[in-house]
C-alpha cells in the first residue's frame, strides 16, 4: 500500500469479512476483498452489506475485463488480435482508454496504455513465466509498438493497428475501478465514505487521517487529514512491483521513450478533487516524465497537488497538495524547497 488510513476504529486492513459497526455516526460498514491483485477496501456511512456487495462487484467486473493477467479478459483479447481484427467490447473498456488516450496525448506520449510491449512482453511484472530478456535489442523493438495512436476505437470495437503491441491499463485501471465503485454507493444514497484500491483512494464526504508509506522502508513518510470533501488520492512509486533480471532488479514504471524504469522519484502522491481516473494516469505520468518536465507539466495544472520524495529521501510538496490536505505532518529529515 502507497497510501492507507492511518487511524482504524472498526477493524483492522488485513481482516476479510464484513463488519458493521454502530457508532456515534450511525452504522459504519468497513469490509476488504482482495481485487485487482491487492487489496481493495470499502468503507461506508450508513447504507447495507448489499451496498457494499455491489461496489465491490463493480470493481471485481472490470478487472475481469481490463486485466492483462487473465487470458480471457477484453484486454487480453485485444492484445492477443492485434494487426488483425478488432474485439467488441464494454462500455467501460471504452470509457477507460478513451480516458487514457486523452492523457496521452495530454502528456506527450510520456502515459501510453500500449506500454505492454514493453511491461508485458520484455520485462514480464508479475508474469507466471520467470523467463525474463531483458536486453537493448529487445527493449528497442519493443519501443517501437508503443504507440497510443494505434488504438483504434470504432464504437464499441477496439483494435491495435500492429501485432505485437499490446494494452497495458497498470497506470488508470485501478483509479478508474475507485470511481466506479464510489458511483455505485452514492446512486444507492451513501453519502459518506472510502473506496481504495492499493495506492489509490477515494474520500468523500467524511474526513480521514491518511498516511503516505514511506517508499524506502516501512511505516509513514507523512499524514495528512482529509476534510470532508471529495477527494482522489493516488500513488505512484517504484517500489510497488519489480523484477530480477541477471541480479538487476527493475521496477514496472517503464518511461516509453526509453524502455526503462524512470529513477527521478521513489513515490509520487496525487491529490486531486474527485476523478480518480485522472489522479491515478496524472500520478503515472508525473513519475516518467522526470521532475524538469513535471514542474512544467504542474505548473500548467494548478488543480494538482502533489508529494514528491526522491531518491536521496529528501521530499516536495506544492501549495494545491496543502490546500487539500488540512493537517499535515511530514515525519522526515529534511525538506525539498
Amino acid at each position: 500500500m502507497s497510501v492507507f488510513v492511518k487511524s482504524l476504529t472498526l477493524m483492522s486492513f488485513l481482516a476479510l469479512h464484513p463488519l458493521a459497526a454502530i457508532t456515534g455516526e450511525g452504522i459504519v460498514i468497513e469490509r476488504v476483498q482482495f481485487h485487482m491483485g491487492t487489496y481493495a477496501r470499502i468503507i461506508s456511512y450508513g447504507g447495507t452489506n448489499e451496498d457494499v456487495d455491489l461496489a465491490f462487484r463493480e470493481i471485481m467486473d472490470l478487472d475481469n475485463m481490463l486485466s492483462d493477467y487473465k487470458p480471457e479478459s477484453q484486454i487480453s483479447r485485444i492484445n492477443k488480435s492485434a494487426g488483425q481484427r478488432a474485439i467488441k467490447v464494454s462500455d467501460g473498456v471504452i470509457d477507460v482508454l478513451t480516458f487514457a488516450k486523452q492523457v496521452s496525448i495530454e502528456t506527450q506520449g510520456v502515459f501510453d496504455p500500449t506500454i505492454g510491449a514493453l511491461t508485458i512482453g520484455v520485462y514480464r511484472f508479475g508474469r507466471v513465466s520467470k523467463q525474463v530478456a531483458i536486453n537493448e535489442e529487445n527493449i528497442r523493438k519493443a519501443r517501437s509498438l508503443v504507440n497510443y495512436r494505434g488504438i483504434q476505437i470504432n464504437g464499441n470495437y477496439v483494435k491495435l493497428k500492429k501485432e505485437g503491441m499490446m494494452l497495458d491499463l497498470g497506470g488508470i485501471g485501478k483509479g478508474f475501478a475507485v470511481d466506479k465503485a464510489v458511483q455505485v454507493l452514492k446512486d444507492r444514497g451513501i453519502s459518506r465514505g472510502m473506496v481504495s484500491l492499493s495506492g489509490d483512494m477515494r474520500v468523500f464526504g467524511s474526513g480521514l487521517e491518511i498516511g503516505i508509506k514511506d517508499p524506502s522502508g516501512k511505516g509513514t513518510i507523512a499524514s495528512f487529514k482529509t476534510g470532508t470533501t471529495n477527494l482522489a488520492i493516488s500513488t505512484s512509486g517504484g517500489y510497488e512491483r519489480s523484477v530480477d533480471a541477471g541480479g538487476r532488479v527493475y521496477h514496472h514504471l517503464i518511461v516509453p521513450r526509453t524502455g526503462k524504469p524512470g529513477d527521478d522519484f521513489l513515490s509520487i502522491t496525487v491529490l486531486m478533487s474527485g476523478n480518480n481516473t485522472l489522479a491515478d494516469a496524472y500520478a503515472t505520468s508525473l513519475y516518467l516524465m522526470g521532475w524538469e518536465k513535471s514542474k512544467d507539466f504542474l505548473s500548467d495544472h494548478p488543480e494538482i497537488g502533489v508529494f514528491i520524495v526522491f531518491p536521496d529521501r529528501s521530499i516536495y510538496h506544492n501549495q494545491t497538495f496543502l490546500g487539500f490536505s488540512g493537517k499535515f505532518e511530514v515525519v522526515l529529515i529534511r525538506l525539498f524547497l
